[in-house]
Parts: C-alpha cells; structure tokens; sequence
C-alpha cells in the first residue's frame, strides 16, 4: 500500500473505486475494439466471417456491426483516459484535485459530444 501523502484528506475508498471503474473500462474498450476489428475484418472478407459465424453475419451486418461499435469504444476510451489522469494528477497535487475533476468531467463531456457529432452529423 502507498504512503499517505502529507495533508491529504481524500477518500482511499474513492480512489478504490475509480481505479476499479478504470480497469472496468479498459476491459470494455479492449472487448469493444476487438468487435471492431472482427466486423471490420466482416466487411472486407466476407466469406470467411459468413462462414465461422455459420451465415449469422454477412457484410450488412457486419457493416451495421462496425458504424455501431465506434461510440462506445470513443466512450470506453476517454473514460479510461481520463480516469487514469485523474488519478495520476491526485497523486502529484492533491489540494488542487477538485479544480481538476471539473476540468476533466467538461473535457471528457466535450469530446464525448464531439464523436457524438462526427458519428450522426457529419
């Protein structure tokens, strides 16, 4: 276990908790970028997904498959980064920790909205 740092009043439970959200959200981004590739993979070979998946996946689905996956891998990706930012910057700087979870939670909103447009309007 590490040492407290000297003035910190965080919640070791908290920090628990988000390193577990973390490792939660790594996991889905790895399961997620691994649909990604397969319906990828779907769309250029088809014959050979068609076949292993015995006809339940051809290329429009596939194609379906892949356009869908993209949210919640850019999802499942800025929750990983910012998570981990979030508890590299407790680690340094702790007194200015809810400054920087304001800032965090807005860029990690920000960008979320911008795939979120990319993925519908443009």
């Amino acid at each position: 276990m590490q040492k407290p740092i000297p003035g910190d009043k965080g919640n070791p439970m908290a920090i628990q908790r988000l390193k577990f959200l973390s490792r939660i959200c790594a996991w889905l981004l790895l399961a997620t970028a691994v649909i990604l590739v397969f319906s990828g993979w779907g769309i250029t070979r088809t014959e050979i997904i068609y076949k292993v998946t015995f006809g339940l996946i051809d290329r429009r689905l596939a194609n379906y498959i892949h356009r869908f996956t993209n949210i919640p891998l850019a999802i499942f990706f800025l929750g990983h980064l910012f998570i981990n930012i979030r508890l590299l910057i407790y680690r340094k700087i702790p007194q200015r920790i809810r400054i920087i979870d304001g800032i965090l939670i807005f860029a990690g909103l920000l960008f979320t909205f911008i795939v979120i447009y990319m993925e519908f309007w443009i």
